[in-house]
């Protein structure tokens, strides 16, 4: 009798461990279900993606969403990465945001600008890592905040500097979505966005000029690994006014490229030839 109640004491443990890998992975293939553009999904694109029942997908989705991995868009009702994703990236690009750290501070000194640092996340830019003064009206992005790949000089920098694999699959779910006008400035034709990436990957640098936000203007330049592959991007954010004089834009470029040259030389990065 003893055996057998253990016995099925044990069986019993067995099926809810079961039941609760199960669980895990439903979660981790819903959340791997955004990676594909266009990042945003609703309860019935998960259960064709997952093969599962909408009810099963709402208990997911309604958990996740609870604990911060989803967020829902309230305009569309579609769920959408939520802002504990982003944290985790952030921990886990921890060697990164390290090396980054001085010299961002560094920049943030000598131009007064709030600087930021950036990673393709899921195909989109997203902040690990930023050097800005707690009250400031540019210091409105913060760690976890997504930014445009079209318009902001960090996504161009990202999107330009990715291997051709990347930057290709990017263009193209760019080019399918079509591209947001966030200000007027906005570059919303494809073939003008082609033709600006070109350029950022030739000149090494990436420019903002008021395209994301009214009244902004920023640089960015790329972060290289050991590998010399782009890993990061870094970029300052400025008053536009602050970059009427060409002579301002080469000064701050030339320094937010020293910048990403000093964070590169941490990772390993080393120009050799």
């Amino acid at each position: 009798m003893g055996d057998g109640t253990g016995g099925g004491g044990a069986s019993g443990a067995t099926a809810r461990s079961g039941a609760q890998l199960r669980s895990v992975r439903r979660a981790l293939a819903a959340l791997r279900a955004f990676e594909p553009p266009p990042h945003s999904l609703g309860v019935s694109e998960i259960s064709r993606a997952l093969g599962l029942s909408k009810g099963t997908v709402h208990l997911l989705t309604k958990v996740l969403e609870g604990e911060g991995f989803l967020e829902r868009d309230a305009a569309t009702g579609k769920f959408q990465l939520g802002p504990a994703i982003h944290i985790l990236t952030a921990a886990a690009r921890r060697d990164l945001r390290l090396a980054a750290r001085e010299p961002m501070h560094r920049l943030y000194t000598e131009t007064s600008f709030p600087a930021y640092l950036a990673v393709l996340l899921a195909d989109r830019a997203v902040i690990v890592e930023k050097a800005a003064p707690t009250l400031s009206f540019l210091a409105i992005l913060d760690v976890g905040a997504p930014m445009p790949l079209h318009s902001s000089a960090a996504g161009k920098v990202l999107l330009a500097c990715s291997p051709a694999e990347t930057r290709a699959r990017l263009l193209g779910a760019l080019k399918r979505s079509g591209l947001e006008p966030m200000t007027p400035g906005t570059i919303t034709s494809f073939d003008a966005l082609r033709a600006e990436i070109e350029k950022v990957a030739r000149d090494g640098f990436a420019l903002d000029r008021e395209e994301s936000l009214p009244g902004v203007f920023c640089v960015a330049a790329p972060v290289r690994g050991a590998d010399g592959e782009m890993t990061a991007a870094v970029s300052v954010a400025a008053p536009a006014p602050a970059f009427e004089d060409a002579g301002q834009i080469e000064l701050v470029r030339d320094m937010v490229r020293r910048t990403a040259e000093a964070i590169s030389y941490r990772l390993g990065y080393r120009v050799t030839g």
